[in-house]
């Protein structure tokens, strides 16, 4: 049941919807497609609005073109409460395929348009404007909200939210990412994992192919069978609130051209990982098929390296945090059960160093990444009133 002072911040919440509406128009007009990643114009904006109301605002990059922003209310105390959601974008394809400029922000019966509206701009407006409503409202903070507006999320977070957190720029003691969850709270998701696989062979000339050692073709046989056994694996591996664990070959290269035999081939893999997965044992795994098949076909000479990785997120449902936010959720008409998130998110640099972390945004996941992405702005209005009343009560237990 919601206090009078709940009430009372909620209705300055509303009051501040055409300057929601303003603020999301105008960062989805900011193009900061990365790559290149240049929020610039994207950050600015955000700030412009921090300096309007924030106690203290400040600035960090690692990288000229991609900053990150760090608004706070009552800096210092504890707990303090961070709001992150990325600013950056990604690219828009084929042009063809959009039936409203990407950058335009247009507003149709009530639906806004464009590149960036829901992942995650359509996220980090509302997570400003009820920063912006509890101090506007004058509601009583014993904590600290923290907003961080960062670069960098769409190719991996290295020089945004990772950055912050390995620096100690960020040390919070609860999360909320803004990622698209149709407003519920989701407190898992699977970790990635990027693998390259190479394999070697020796250049011939493709009259006499006999006299060289084909790479492409031992990559075809490497790859066969290792999808054979790498379905047969995943297939009884389950979590109850995410996706299956999942694997995709998503590029291949190699040889020079048709009348050489190919002397390299290498391939990217994209392995995404349970909560209940170890991610050390995951990479085992992989390595181990490979030199199995190895084994079995010692003509082949192949390795391996990891690209990347991020750990999974999972957040107790009986966490505090969890049970303040399905709270919250439930006095304002959503689900009182938690839900998965289906991709990865920056939240797993805070997870991963044992801080709760929750994910909670507007709009729909299907409609991320594609053509015509767009976000009803209704749904951008709740998530402020959602984001204001889980922040006034985290930042008065």
């Amino acid at each position: 049941m919601l206090t009078p002072a709940e009430q009372h911040l909620l209705a300055t919440v509303d009051s501040l919807q055409g300057e929601l509406c303003d603020l999301l128009v105008n960062l989805v007009r900011a193009d900061s497609v990365n790559p290149p990643g240049d929020t610039r114009n994207a950050a600015r904006i955000c700030k412009e609005v921090f300096d309007s109301f924030a106690d203290e605002v400040t600035e960090h990059s690692c990288d000229p073109i991609m900053p990150n922003l760090v608004a706070a209310l009552n800096p210092g105390n504890h707990p303090q409460l961070l709001f992150n959601s990325h600013i950056d974008v990604v690219p828009i394809g084929n042009l063809a395929n959009w039936h409203h400029d990407p950058f335009a922000a247009d507003i149709v019966d009530g639906v806004l348009y464009g590149r960036g509206s829901a992942d995650a701009k359509g996220c980090m407006a509302p997570m400003i404007i009820a920063a912006k409503a509890l101090k506007q409202s004058g509601v009583e903070l014993r904590g600290s909200l923290v907003v961080n507006p960062v670069s960098d999320e769409e190719v991996g977070g290295m020089k945004g939210a990772q950055w912050m957190v390995e620096t100690n720029l960020l040390k919070p003691d609860f999360v909320v990412i803004g990622e698209i969850t149709s407003n519920r709270v989701a407190i898992a998701h699977k970790g990635v994992l990027f693998m390259r696989i190479i394999t070697h062979g020796r250049t011939a000339h493709a009259s006499t192919p006999w006299h060289g050692v084909n790479a492409i073709s031992h990559m075809v046989t490497l790859l066969y069978e290792f999808e054979r056994e790498m379905q047969a694996r995943l297939a009884a591996r389950r979590h109850p609130l995410t996706p299956p664990p999942s694997y995709n070959l998503g590029t291949i290269q190699g040889g020079l051209k048709a009348n050489v035999v190919a002397d390299h081939c290498q391939v990217e893999l994209d392995r995404r990982v349970l909560p209940s997965e170890d991610m050390n044992e995951v990479i085992a795994e992989i390595q181990e098929i490979v030199a199995d098949i190895q084994r079995r076909h010692p003509e082949i000479n192949a390795e391996m390296e990891v690209v990347l990785q991020g750990g999974p997120l999972e957040t107790a449902p009986d966490h505090p945090l969890t049970q303040t936010a399905l709270a919250a959720s439930v006095d304002l008409g959503f689900p009182g059960e938690p839900v998965g998130y289906e991709q990865a998110s920056d939240g797993r640099f805070f997870s991963e160093r044992g801080i709760p972390t929750i994910l909670i945004g507007p709009g729909t996941a299907h409609f991320a990444h594609q053509p015509d992405e767009h976000i009803p702005l209704p749904d951008v209005y709740e998530a402020a009133r959602l984001y204001a009343l889980i922040a006034y009560r985290v930042l008065n237990q």
